[in-house]
């Protein structure tokens, strides 16, 4: 069985949308190409600019491809109400493109679209990578996540034993020092409580923090609806923020 290959994926904008075209991987026999739209569009627009995006990749490129749309919110754009269905799949008939609205059987496309040699050739323009290279940059990347849980585990497990046989195996001098220790920490709070002792502006900071938590948590008890409402509305913001970020990073020279 031939190793897989992930071709660089290609990203383009204008002034109302930004597209990601990805070639074809492993046994999926066509290409994908997903246009977000960051201003408002109609449905007929969007079916429309579909077929024209499809027509020009896939000249571009000879290789069928699928083309759906996102809105700003990153939620797919319905299309059944001037489409039969959300996604037209562009083919090449007779050397021209074809327009299908509708999910097409494997057997329909290319055989020759299972043969890297002929993807490599049609995609001579783009870098790829092998399987072997992606799980090989995979485990280099795992390697500090294995670094930060063995130091958690040095933190949890080897510094509790470590100051406990300390404890124990200690001299007198040092318990007596742990003890005064915990008696000023006594007196420190002791201060606070009776009001002797002012408040630094880091804890009044933190007092502050934990009553608007709280006042907040109250009112969210008290309209759940709405404390939802709210929720679905901050995840859109966010979600909005991220496509507006993406789109503001893709170089115009694409």
């Amino acid at each position: 069985m031939e190793e897989k290959i992930y071709f660089d994926h290609i990203t383009e904008k204008t002034d109302s949308y930004f597209l990601e075209y990805s070639p074809p991987v492993g046994s999926i026999p066509f290409a994908s190409l997903t246009v977000t739209y960051i201003s408002d569009v109609s449905d007929e627009e969007v079916a429309t600019g579909l077929e024209k995006l499809a027509g020009e990749w896939i000249t571009r490129y000879p290789v069928p491809v699928m083309a759906s749309a996102f809105d700003r919110h990153g939620d797919l754009i319905n299309l059944e109400n001037v489409r039969p269905i959300s996604h037209v799949t562009a083919i090449l008939g007779e050397g021209k493109p074809r327009y299908r609205w509708e999910l097409l059987e494997d057997e329909e496309f290319p055989k020759e679209l299972k043969s890297q040699g002929y993807l490599i050739e049609i995609y001579s323009d783009l870098n790829y990578r092998t399987q072997s290279e992606v799980s090989a940059k995979a485990r280099e990347n795992l390697k500090p996540i294995r670094t930060a849980r063995r130091l958690l585990i040095i933190w949890s497990v080897v510094v509790p034993v470590a100051i406990a046989l300390l404890e124990f195996f200690s001299p007198l001098w040092l318990s007596v020092i742990a003890l005064v220790y915990s008696f000023w920490k006594a007196y420190q709070q002791w201060l606070k409580m009776t009001g002797r002792k002012k408040k630094s502006d880091r804890e009044l900071e933190r007092e502050k923090d934990a009553s608007l938590k709280e006042h907040h948590h109250y009112h969210c008890k008290l309209n759940p609806d709405g404390f939802l409402k709210l929720k679905v509305e901050n995840f859109q913001k966010m979600e909005e923020d991220q496509i507006q970020k993406k789109y503001d990073s893709i170089s115009t020279s694409n």
